[in-house]
């Protein structure tokens, strides 16, 4: 997040020029700066983060907000895949497509005051967890969006502002946001959503239905790829073993699924198991990967973005989790849907790094469990 273009930017909030810019925006705010935050009750949330985990965890505070102040509108400013995330929450007014502020802060910024339905009331704009770089804050600044409202590297431009607390989880640090805006804290996480549109789910049946899965078959989806430079991965031939254990004990198909540029890693794990299976691997878009998700019957994931796909759908998932990675801050611990394989505490990743203190045993043990538990309907 403090990168040097943020580092940069932030210096220059300190400068004349731009504490003349606060100066004239308090000016022109009118009492709508004044109204206590407890009384608003229209809400413009701006995602702009390009992690897909950060997306998929501000979904709850749609929830939270609709809970806190019941009747509220919500809209959302948004750029890069955070439009497709939101843009079917019914708990969600409208989607505005604007610019990222970080490649064009200027045309961001246009963009959100020309578009803006909630311009002339009063509103609490929004920043949760990976939205609180400056620039970000600039779009709301020069769009005439105040009362900012959550995570934030400059406070003072926010009339209620957070930081980040690394003991609890990202879910939970978002749904502070209720709090600071003067309504009751909520109690206990509420789950990530993402909702897709019928022609998503569509597209996901048909899927399943060309590769010819058999009413009743369960469908196992394979995350096998992440980052590189994160240092998350499990061994090819692990996933592999598990495959064939799905195949032989329950008879179930193997979906794999990814990125276009994962495709070709995601085929040679394919091509070294002696039964069929499936790849679409950079052919979905990020709601009819949900839509898939939702009806598969139990996933196999590396602790990355996908993942927190499956979890906005309760998909069951065993999550072949790091040795180095706090899991507080991202995974979803406490759930019984979600198996958290985790043998080991590291306080940095070695250069070479992979999970091998995760068994194939281990794994399969969870999956069966898992496929027990939570039988989904043909």
């Amino acid at each position: 997040m403090h990168d040097g273009d943020d580092l940069g930017t932030g210096k220059a909030i300190k400068s004349g020029a731009t504490r003349g810019l606060m100066l004239a925006e308090k000016a022109l705010s009118g009492s709508s700066a004044r109204v206590p935050l407890n009384q608003i009750r229209n809400f413009l949330l701006l995602q702009h983060a390009t992690a897909l985990g950060a997306v998929v965890h501000a979904t709850p505070l749609i929830a939270a907000l609709k809970r806190a102040v019941p009747g509220c509108r919500i809209v959302v400013a948004a750029s890069g895949m955070a439009v497709e995330i939101f843009r079917n929450n019914p708990g969600v007014e409208t989607v505005l497509l604007t610019p990222s502020p970080f490649k064009d802060l200027w045309g961001a910024a246009k963009a959100l005051r020309s578009t803006n339905p909630l311009h002339g009331e009063a509103f609490a704009t929004i920043t949760s967890v990976a939205n609180e770089r400056t620039r970000v804050t600039l779009q709301a600044m020069l769009a005439g969006a105040g009362n900012r409202v959550g995570f934030a590297l400059t406070p003072e431009l926010y009339r209620a502002p957070l930081q980040l607390n690394r003991e609890i989880s990202l879910i939970v640090n978002n749904l502070r946001i209720v709090e600071a805006l003067g309504h009751a804290p909520i109690h206990g996480d509420i789950e990530p959503q993402v909702f897709f549109s019928e022609h998503d789910y569509e597209f996901a049946r048909r899927t399943l239905s060309d590769v010819a899965v058999q009413p009743g078959q369960p469908v196992a989806v394979f995350v096998t790829q992440t980052s590189v430079t994160q240092r998350k991965s499990w061994r090819p031939q692990r996933f592999r073993e598990t495959a064939q254990y799905l195949h032989s004990q329950h008879g179930a198909q193997i979906l794999f699924v990814g990125t276009a540029s994962e495709a070709a890693a995601i085929d040679a794990i394919r091509d070294g198991l002696p039964f069929r299976t499936t790849s679409v691997a950079g052919s979905t878009s990020l709601t009819q990967l949900s839509a898939l998700l939702s009806l598969c019957n139990v996933g196999l994931t590396l602790d990355t973005g996908t993942m927190h796909l499956g979890r906005a759908v309760s998909l069951p998932m065993v999550i072949v989790a790091p040795a180095w990675s706090p899991p507080i801050e991202w995974l979803p611990l406490g759930n019984p849907r979600f198996r958290i394989l985790k043998n080991r505490d590291l306080p940095v990743a070695t250069h070479d790094y992979i999970i091998d203190e995760v068994s194939v045993d281990e794994v399969t043990e969870a999956l069966a469990d898992l496929l027990r538990l939570y039988p989904r309907p043909a």
